[in-house]
Parts: C-alpha cells; sequence; structure tokens
C-alpha cells in the first residue's frame, strides 16, 4: 500500500490557552515593562536618596561651622563690639555734659610735628595735659607755641624724665599742663 499525500491548507488551530500560557504570555510582555520601571523607579529612589543624604551631610557640616563662627564672634567679637558701644554712649555723655575742646585739640595737635608718636591729651574743664614722648627741642617748640597762643592762659612742662639711652638721643617722656583762657560746648555733630 502506497500512502497518500495528504495536503491540509487549512491553518492549524491552536486549543484555547489556559491559565499558565496567558500568564507566561504576561510575564513575557507587560511584566517585563513593569519590573523594568519598577527597577528604574528603585534606582532613582536610591539615587534621590544619596543625593538627599549628601546634601544633609554638606548641612550638618555648614551649621556646625557657622555655630563655630557665631560662638567665635560671642566670645571674640562680641565684647569688643559692645564695648565699642559702650564708649560710643560714653563719647556722647561726656560731649553733651563738657565744653568745646575741638578748636584746642586741633591747636595742640597743629603744634605736634609727628602725630604717631606716644601721645595722650586730658582735658578737663579749663585744664590741658599732654603726656608725651617726642625729641625734647620738639616739646620746647610746642611749649613756646602754646605759650604765643591766646588760648591758652599759662603753660609749663610739668614733668620730663629721661633715661639714659634717651638723654643721647635727646629724646623723652614729658607731661605738659596748660590752662586754658576761656571754654564752651559745641554742638555733636554726626558724620555721614
Amino acid at each position: 500500500m502506497e500512502k497518500k499525500r495528504i495536503f491540509n491548507l487549512l491553518k492549524p488551530v491552536q486549543p484555547p490557552p489556559s491559565f499558565w500560557d496567558k500568564f507566561y504570555n504576561w510575564i513575557l510582555t507587560r511584566a517585563r515593562v513593569v519590573i523594568l520601571i519598577t527597577e528604574l523607579l528603585i534606582v532613582a529612589a536610591f539615587v534621590g536618596k544619596v543625593i538627599v543624604d549628601t546634601q544633609a551631610r554638606t548641612k550638618d557640616e555648614e551649621i556646625q561651622n557657622l555655630r563655630a563662627e557665631n560662638s567665635f564672634y560671642a566670645t571674640e567679637r562680641e565684647p569688643i563690639f559692645r564695648d565699642f558701644q559702650r564708649r560710643d554712649v560714653t563719647y556722647q555723655r561726656i560731649w553733651s555734659n563738657s565744653s568745646e575742646y575741638n578748636e584746642v585739640l586741633n591747636e595742640i595737635y597743629s603744634y605736634i610735628r609727628n602725630p604717631g608718636l606716644q601721645l595722650t591729651i586730658r582735658l578737663d574743664r579749663n585744664r590741658v595735659t599732654v603726656l608725651g614722648y617726642d625729641d625734647l627741642s620738639a616739646v620746647q617748640n610746642i611749649e613756646t607755641q602754646m605759650k604765643a597762643s591766646p588760648t591758652f592762659a599759662s603753660v609749663f612742662v610739668d614733668t620730663l624724665s629721661l633715661e639714659q639711652k634717651e638723654v643721647l638721643q635727646s629724646t623723652g617722656q614729658y607731661v605738659l599742663v596748660a590752662t586754658l583762657s576761656s571754654y564752651q560746648r559745641g554742638e555733636l555733630e554726626s558724620s555721614p
């Protein structure tokens, strides 16, 4: 017997997919996308967490630096600033309760050749005391000019002290005392 060849030109009919076939198909198509999206979200969350942690660490360091700076200013700079404020208030109070000495001070400073030297000027009512360290000829020049000025009623060198090396250099510490002829209080002007 000879076998006959049969040609089937119809498409083969597949049996209806079972639950497992549908599940397998879903895993190979849509689940892959869901898993990929989930993995991308996890990676993005991890990167975001690293960035937030780094920023938090940086902010913590910045806070510590600012606290150290505040501590420095509180212990080092603030007392200086407070002292400056106290001095300013004291200066304004003294100015309000004292006479006008601005012209007197300007006149005394005009007689001094080198104002960068050690110099203290004290004004108390009508008495001026100049304590300084300068060349003896400069002290004599200051005394002569102050005596010639109509601003001062009397001028004299109260104290003159010299050490051995200062005698050779003709320099020393001096106290020059003068009495003002008249004095009056002026307005306190604020600078811009």
